[in-house]
């Protein structure tokens, strides 16, 4: 009788261990939705949900009226290479810097960053 943990049964199962891993990476890779490249993929990088995000993006936009992506792009680097989004977004609503979208109440950085989803999906 054989035994179950031979070293040929273990190896074939770790390589089968290792396939499975490659081919669900990449079908994550490949299976992600694609967006139109825009000078901000970096920052939108770091939001979660680009098309809701945009949603929002909408709301926010309709309350400013002088808003400038080129301007509010530069001003999101530069703070988002100093902290992580969510750092920010804390602080900003402890300092009360915050924006209005359709009653919604946001952290600053995160409806600047929502605005320039909503400009890079136009």
């Amino acid at each position: 009788m054989k035994t179950l943990f031979s070293r040929r049964n273990v190896l074939m199962s770790a390589a089968g261990v290792v396939v499975v891993g490659g081919v669900a990476f990449e079908a994550s890779r490949v299976l992600r939705k694609r967006y139109a490249p825009s000078p901000y993929d970096d920052l939108l990088a770091k939001l979660d949900d680009r098309d809701g995000s945009a949603q929002i993006g909408e709301a926010v936009l309709a309350e400013i009226d002088d808003f400038d992506a080129k301007t509010a792009a530069a001003q999101l680097r530069t703070k988002l290479q100093q902290a992580s989004l969510a750092d920010i977004a804390t602080a900003d609503a402890a300092a009360e810097r915050l924006v209005e979208a359709h009653g919604w109440v946001l952290p600053q950085t995160l409806g600047l960053l929502c605005a320039l989803a909503a400009k890079a999906a136009a």
